[in-house]
């Protein structure tokens, strides 16, 4: 079995976007051309559909001399499109004769993952979104994430922070005693809390756990941002149902929605799963349990790889620049 993973918003893409690479004259065209016509088309149409120059806003942090982060409603589509185009270079997606791309095939033993925003790329790569949609989709979650990120002044409401080490039932509870929520439990050895600073400075790690803080925009995955989920469920309201074209492993259960089921499930828990914690620990258990021998990480790669070299231990493991 060979698993897909999808990043989330944690995983902020750096780098400049590709754009569209022209023919050299004489040269028959080659599927490297095709695919690099089909990735310039992808960006454009993703700027399009989410109302954002995309490549520009990337470089407008990547030149910024304080080195802010993109915001939530632009980095959200932003880390979609990313993933998508390394999915179109790795072959899970390919380019379609109506200027779009599609899912390529169900391709059997390939199974989908996407930790948290993660979840509408996972979507596209199992073709119960367009890529296109998932960009939408994506950019409509980010705008209405970002002002429950911070006050009517612009100032943050709060964060989240890594707990590393320790029981893990020791663990919990401190977070909770802090009055902070647990937002991801992602392995057997990190769990992530989220809420305003307030309570963050009271977090205490018990014996053998350190604390790491996390550069995110907001308290994501907890109490806050349950004013962003009418929008977004508003918006999946008007998205066709699909059956999977490829199985998909929930992030928020670790349960199995196979081949054929219905899109409209997962869609209608995007909503809710804004303020519930991602259980990324049952995701990779749940690959594991299916024989997983190989596991692809999407870019932007880098922290989503980092959990799969600890969680998935004796699988091999790809991560996509």
């Amino acid at each position: 079995m060979r698993a897909v993973l999808c990043p989330g918003q944690g995983s902020r893409p750096q780098a400049l976007l590709p754009g569209t690479e022209t023919d050299f004259p004489g040269r028959e065209p080659t599927r490297s051309d095709e695919v690099s016509r089909a990735v310039g088309r992808l960006v454009a149409q993703a700027s399009g559909v989410c109302g954002l120059d995309l490549p520009e806003l990337v470089r407008q942090s990547a030149e910024s001399p304080d080195g802010d982060p993109l915001g939530t409603h632009a980095a959200q589509p932003l880390t979609v499109l990313v993933s998508l185009l390394s999915a179109l270079r790795a072959e899970l997606l390919v380019p379609a004769e109506d200027a779009q791309v599609a899912v390529a095939g169900p391709q059997p033993g390939t199974v989908v993952a996407g930790h948290s925003l993660g979840s509408v790329t996972a979507l596209a790569l199992a073709g119960a979104l367009t890529p296109l949609e998932a960009v939408r989709l994506a950019a409509v979650r980010g705008r209405a994430m970002e002002p429950c990120c911070t006050a009517d002044d612009g100032t943050r409401l709060g964060g989240m922070t890594a707990v590393v080490g320790g029981d893990r039932e020791a663990v919990l509870a401190g977070i909770r005693a802090a009055g902070l929520t647990v937002a991801n439990v992602n392995g057997a050895q990190q769990v992530v809390a989220s809420g305003t600073f307030e309570a963050m400075a009271r977090l205490v790690p018990p014996t053998r756990a350190r604390l790491v803080p996390l550069e995110v925009a907001g308290p994501f995955h907890c109490p806050a941002m349950a004013g962003a989920a009418p929008a977004l469920a508003q918006e999946v309201s008007t998205l066709p149902e699909r059956p999977l074209m490829r199985p998909v492993v929930d992030d928020a259960t670790g349960g199995l929605h196979p081949v054929g089921a219905s899109s409209r499930v997962l869609l209608e828990a995007l909503a809710g799963k804004l303020t519930a914690p991602v259980r990324w620990d049952l995701a990779q258990e749940r690959l594991l349990a299916l024989g997983t021998v190989e596991a692809v990480v999407l870019a932007p790669s880098r922290a989503l790889a980092g959990l799969a070299r600890r969680g998935l231990p004796g699988v091999g493991l790809t991560a996509l620049g």
